[in-house]
């Protein structure tokens, strides 16, 4: 048994290894094309679009710097549909090809720059965004506050089809989600973790009725 117990423990650790060196060499990787994305943006911010593009005055994004990147991950509706509590939550997410890099200001958030994979190059698909982004950076700080975790354990991980947005992260080989918003229906507190299974389990009733339509 203590053999059993201690292979366990290496396996996760191992796991955990691979996944941050797959993570530091994605972000090694997208930073010239981001970085590049980042002056294309600053050409695209104008005195009449600032504020719709989250900064404070035109002057604001020449001084900007780069967060760090946050993949996106998303719950696909016909796969909800069929999840059965109990069941590995993993399986349910399915990485987008995304990623969305923070745009900072003398270290606060502003705006987002997001990539996108497309084929085998990466470029920018969408700039501004700055609500969401601020939301997801501020939830993203405290979270990180009571799991020590650094900001690049966490991930996005969107449920389209019923407008439910998290952060997730990994403790103890156990998927978390951190709602970004209140849901007092489903119990979702903002920036409290939960159990993916729990998440999944209470969402399920609502997935099985939907209609597939768009809300």
């Amino acid at each position: 048994m203590r053999i059993l117990i201690s292979l366990l423990i290496a396996l996760f650790l191992m796991a955990s290894q691979a996944s941050a060196q797959e993570t530091k060499a994605l972000i090694k990787e997208l930073q010239p094309v981001a970085q590049r994305s980042l002056g294309t943006f600053s050409q695209l911010v104008t005195k009449e679009n600032y504020r719709q593009m989250g900064f404070e005055s035109p002057e604001e994004v020449r001084s900007a710097t780069l967060g760090i990147p946050i993949q996106d991950f998303m719950v696909r509706l016909d796969r909800l549909k069929k999840y059965e509590p109990g069941s590995r939550p993993d399986e349910l997410l399915t990485a987008t090809s995304q990623v969305i890099y923070p745009v900072l200001v003398k270290g606060q958030v502003r705006s987002s720059i997001t990539l996108s994979k497309t084929k085998e190059s990466w470029r920018a698909v969408s700039f501004g965004g700055f609500n969401f982004v601020k939301l997801a950076s501020s939830t993203l700080m405290e979270s990180s506050k009571v799991t020590g975790l650094d900001y690049s354990s966490y991930f996005l991980v969107r449920v389209p089809s019923l407008n439910l947005f998290f952060l997730g992260f990994r403790s103890n080989n156990e998927l978390m989600l951190v709602p970004l918003m209140d849901n007092t229906g489903l119990e979702f507190k903002a920036g409290v973790s939960m159990k993916a299974e729990r998440v999944f389990s209470a969402i399920l009733p609502d997935a099985k009725a939907h209609n597939g339509l768009p809300r």
